[in-house]
């Protein structure tokens, strides 16, 4: 691993460019944890002298002692087997992580990586399971936060603080504290991302709408004119519950703001006047029956689901993460959307606490399991390195976080997402990561109850703050 990396960030000419602030934490005890600034990695350029030596090395040959008779061969190096989860099961991502394990492998010839793709949902159950047996993977999927607090607790994961000292410099900062508990290093993250507004401009422009909205009255009112022009305003996967989570959350960050958001990490009591009124906004919302038919059971990636929804033009948007655009992809006829693609950030509620940019997003990254060998901690920095970050920026579906590599992203839509990040001023982590499992299957499934329409914003708080506390 390469060392020496500690000055990387004093040499950022254009550090002082950008305008972040603290992000909330994930746990009360962590009121301040860092995605400070969830993008700040992405977006600044350092010089090319400051640039992380990326090159892989390939183990040293095994010595042969003194003793060792002349004409015994080399012992070769010891078989090791790294079991790795993750849920990029669309391409280009599902394809880019198989090349990365076959040239790490190749590098590494006694190294087998099983790589095991599953779907968001399916990965999570899976992980549970075999959680609870106390058999984690070596590397598996984590958005840090709650979650990973557990696991550590658990003793179900490994500290390597140690092992990533040397390469650890060259990511994003606040994408790093994410995978931090009590200041150890337990996993490694690998792109940073923010929710925002997906649209088709051509059926903006067929219902006679010249711009996004900027505000959530004039959000409702273009939902209004899509649906008077026979087309369905936006495509949710609320079968699968955390695509509808985004819009309440989006509305306590607005209604509430920063303030409120740290609070409620601190107090756990929802029943709060501002996360009432954005209960009473998105019911406004839903009342409008936006939505396409089946949303209750659609799940996100799925040819009936939002992602396919929107993707075949049947939806003019879906609120979504950068990811977004490849699912869309994956489901358009010929891997064509089916119209121009646009982004907008989720609109301001006027009279709110919240400002216009206070942002709602996340990090992926994959945790090191407590049984993990070295070597998998050797292949998180091969494909964090900097040739790698690249090659997921110009995959154009997420935004990489070493430092560096943010003159990769070229897609327009990641170049919309890396721009609204570039105004935050605050980032609220995803809540179901936020909090712990239990507090965020909460939040979810309170939200799927205002949806369905069995459940009033007084109920949703007061179910979120019972299970809570």
């Amino acid at each position: 691993m390469k060392k020496n990396r500690d000055q990387l960030f004093t040499r950022c000419e254009e550090w002082k460019l950008f305008r972040w602030t603290r992000v909330s934490l994930p746990l009360r005890s962590m009121r301040w944890l860092v995605v400070l600034v969830l993008a700040l990695g992405v977006i600044t350029a350092c010089s090319p002298s400051a640039a992380p030596q990326t090159d892989v090395e390939a183990p040293a040959p095994t010595e042969i002692a003194a003793e060792q008779p002349a004409e015994e061969t080399p012992a070769e190096a010891e078989e090791v087997v790294i079991e790795w989860w993750h849920i990029q099961n669309t391409d280009p991502m599902m394809s880019l992580w198989q090349d990365m394990a076959d040239e790490f492998m190749a590098a590494h010839p006694n190294v087998t990586i099983n790589v095991t793709v599953m779907e968001n949902e399916a990965f999570k159950s899976a992980l549970q399971t075999n959680l609870q047996a106390g058999d984690a993977p070596d590397l598996f999927q984590s958005w840090g936060g709650g979650g990973l607090k557990q696991q550590v607790e658990g003793g179900l994961v490994r500290d390597i603080t140690e092992e990533s000292a040397g390469f650890i410099d060259s990511l994003n900062p606040g994408a790093v504290g994410l995978f931090q508990v009590d200041g150890k290093q337990y996993g490694i993250p690998w792109n940073l991302g923010m929710v925002g507004f997906w649209y088709n401009k051509d059926l903006f422009d067929q219902a006679g709408i010249d711009a996004p909205p900027a505000t959530w009255e004039e959000f409702l009112t273009d939902v209004q004119t899509l649906k008077d022009a026979g087309i369905t305003p936006i495509a949710v996967g609320a079968g699968d519950k955390w695509p509808a989570h985004f819009y309440y959350s989006y509305l306590m960050i607005r209604e509430g703001g920063e303030a409120a958001m740290t609070q409620v990490a601190e107090d756990l009591d929802f029943n709060k006047p501002e996360f009432v009124e954005a209960g009473n906004q998105l019911q406004r919302l839903i009342d409008m029956q936006p939505f396409q038919a089946g949303y209750l059971a659609a799940p996100w990636d799925a040819p009936d689901g939002e992602s396919g929804t929107f993707g075949t033009g049947q939806a003019a948007m879906s609120l979504m993460g950068p990811w977004g655009p490849g699912a869309y992809a994956n489901q358009a006829p010929d891997g064509e959307f089916p119209g121009t693609l646009g982004w907008f950030p989720f609109p301001l509620v006027e009279g709110g606490a919240g400002a216009a940019t206070d942002a709602f997003g996340g990090g992926d990254g994959f945790v090191v399991g407590k049984d993990a060998p070295p070597e998998a901690i050797e292949f998180l920095e091969y494909i964090t390195a900097l040739p790698q970050a690249e090659r997921i920026g110009a995959a154009g579906t997420h935004l990489p976080i070493t430092i560096g590599s943010q003159d990769s992203v070229t897609d327009p839509n990641m170049q919309m997402v890396l721009a609204g990040l570039s105004n935050a001023t605050f980032v609220q982590l995803y809540l179901d990561q936020f909090f712990s499992p239990e507090i965020g299957a909460a939040v979810n499934d309170a939200v799927a109850t205002l949806f369905a329409g069995t459940a009033t914003p007084e109920e949703v708080t007061e179910a979120i703050t019972n299970a809570a506390q």
